[in-house]
């Protein structure tokens, strides 16, 4: 598997690129460059970066910086001025969507109470295990010790085993 080399962008793909960012479509710039759509497409790639997780961090990190920033800005506004409610709003927005990237959201947050009932009972396997136990044991209580405890007494006629002693 080869390596990709990474094209270093000559002027006109820059100026390919600076067109493209004004918000010319791809036809447009291919009829303003006399090329192709497909050559056009390659010079606005060889401008960018190349798209792989150590860029995607790095931009991330950026978008999260710049929020941060805006941010502390319009809280030092929204405390200086109690009677522009703007500032506080706006804030709050910058603040949701730094804790909407960061993955932190109202729903991962809440507790789902069916969710935390179920994590209450016991697993299916506990439920078998302690029935065959109760039924050995002649208890439906009993609940065996794990561990390195004391053997637990072999069943006999008394505790209601079905052993023919």
């Amino acid at each position: 598997m080869g390596d990709i080399v990474e094209q270093i962008p000559n002027e006109r793909d820059e100026e390919i690129y600076e067109a493209w960012q004004s918000g010319k479509t791809l036809r447009v710039l291919a009829r303003e460059f006399t090329l192709s759509v497909t050559d056009v497409e390659r010079a606005i790639d060889r401008c960018l970066p190349p798209f792989n997780a150590l860029n995607q961090m790095r931009a991330y990190k950026r978008e999260l910086q710049k929020l941060e920033d805006i941010g502390a800005k319009y809280h030092a506004l929204a405390m200086a001025d109690d009677s522009n409610t703007e500032f506080a709003h706006i804030f709050a927005r910058i603040n949701e969507r730094r804790c909407s990237m960061a993955g932190w959201s109202s729903i991962s947050v809440r507790l789902d109470p069916v969710t935390a009932q179920a994590q209450e009972q016991p697993s299916d396997y506990e439920k078998i295990r302690r029935a065959v136990f109760g039924v050995a044991r002649g208890d439906p209580d009993y609940k065996p010790k794990i561990g390195n405890g004391p053997a637990l007494p072999p069943p006999d006629a008394t505790n209601g085993s079905l052993d023919p002693q």
